[in-house]
């Protein structure tokens, strides 16, 4: 049942202005080092995934349906 409480914390972290500015940086990063990494080979690959992140984080705060479950 703690995993479900961390998960839960994540979540509203991810969630505070603070959090959806960290996640934009780590994106911006993580992508700018894979396409050096691939020598640009994937780039629109990467861009996708980069503008998919993006999108999501830059929306309101998603509506969630209950707390997470353990599995």
């Amino acid at each position: 049942m703690a995993s479900a409480k961390y998960l839960n914390l994540a979540w509203k972290a991810l969630h505070t202005p603070q959090g959806r500015a960290v996640a934009r940086k780590a994106t911006e990063t993580i992508a700018d080092a894979g396409n050096r990494i691939t020598k640009n080979k994937y780039e629109t690959q990467i861009a996708q995934g980069r503008a998919a992140v993006l999108k999501h984080f830059s929306d309101p705060e998603p509506k969630r349906k209950g707390p997470f479950k353990r599995r």
